[in-house]
């Protein structure tokens, strides 16, 4: 039997159920939720007046199938809180919410909230750093195979681009000076290095790296392939430089052992997820610094970050499943 991942199409929200669901070992089926007009029917449920029947007949309506089909529900984001309510009080089942549900959060089984969030303290609220991420097991012939492809026998660092946001302004002249420093830091002289860029990594970014003749074994141009290799890169990699704009790219890195310097990218105001990635930076798994001290960082040894670990045997736990 699966569980229902309620998605609202946000790649952040949906990599994280993922996550979590494949962390814990549950087997998953993906339901998107309804761009239509459906809040006249949803706004019965802050009146508390939606009973099991009618919490069963509204789901049918807007997935097309039987809540009861499914072992439990899990999803990210404000957007699928009604949905993931109307679940919980069709099945009874197993629930979980990834943000703080502004819609009935006691009925919630798990509300998982990362520490930039506001959340009332429960027995059923858990707290994270940053995002839910699955570090997938990579078999040794995919990595020997992964390796026979770069221009080099390493040792390798990931460089990770991030790009503008609601939040962040990305400065691509700024950023291709910091490279510049880096590639030239005498610290770092027997390394390689493994580029991405991301989905909003400014196209005149990808057009000046491309026009210049780095150390660089594997460029992956986001707007070209549509591809995330990063599993593969942390794999291999000694450490990772990241911009500060993702808090999902930095938590992947720390995620896979690796310690990351966040490059800063200017802030439009203070953020919620600065929280986060304080704590992050006092433990001693990320470094912020600007562009013009790339020069001079040095190599890090891997680190050992639990936080999703412990969280997917919670899980496993509440569907009392032999994890994978």
């Amino acid at each position: 039997m699966k569980v229902v991942i309620i998605s609202e199409g946000r790649p952040g929200h949906f990599n994280q159920s993922v996550s979590l669901a494949r962390g814990a070992g549950l087997d998953y089926e993906i339901k998107n939720i309804p761009f239509v007009d459906f809040r006249t029917e949803l706004l019965r449920l802050f009146d508390h007046i939606v009973n099991k029947d009618t919490a069963r007949e509204l789901f049918i309506k807007f997935f097309g199938v039987d809540p009861g089909n499914y072992m439990g529900a899990i999803g990210t984001g404000n957007r699928v809180h009604p949905f993931l309510a109307l679940f919980k009080i069709a099945t009874g089942k197993p629930t979980i919410s990834i943000f703080y549900p502004k819609l009935l959060p006691d009925i919630f089984d798990i509300i998982i909230v990362p520490y930039h969030d506001k959340a009332k303290d429960s027995p059923k609220v858990y707290r994270i750093f940053g995002a839910i991420y699955f570090k997938e097991k990579l078999e040794k012939e995919e990595v020997i195979n992964f390796k026979s492809k770069l221009g080099s026998s390493g040792p390798w660092i990931s460089i990770i681009i991030g790009g503008n946001s609601k939040h962040h302004r990305f400065n691509s002249i700024e950023i291709i000076r910091g490279l510049e420093l880096l590639f030239e830091n005498k610290n770092l002289k027997n390394y390689r290095y493994l580029l991405s860029t991301s989905r909003r990594t400014p196209e005149d970014f990808e057009k000046l790296l491309e026009s210049k003749n780095y150390p660089i074994d594997l460029c992956v141009y986001y707007r070209k392939e549509k591809i995330n290799p990063l599993r593969y890169f942390f794999e291999v990699s000694d450490f990772a430089i990241v911009t500060s704009d993702s808090i999902s790219m930095i938590t992947e890195a720390i995620n896979c052992g690796l310690f990351c310097y966040c490059i800063k990218i200017p802030e439009k105001g203070k953020l919620k997820f600065d929280t986060s990635l304080e704590l992050l930076e006092k433990q001693g798994f990320i470094k912020f610094i600007d562009c013009d001290k790339l020069g001079n960082i040095t190599k890090r040894d891997r680190v050992c970050f639990e936080n999703s670990d412990i969280l997917f045997d919670k899980v496993k736990s509440l569907f009392s499943v032999k994890r994978v």
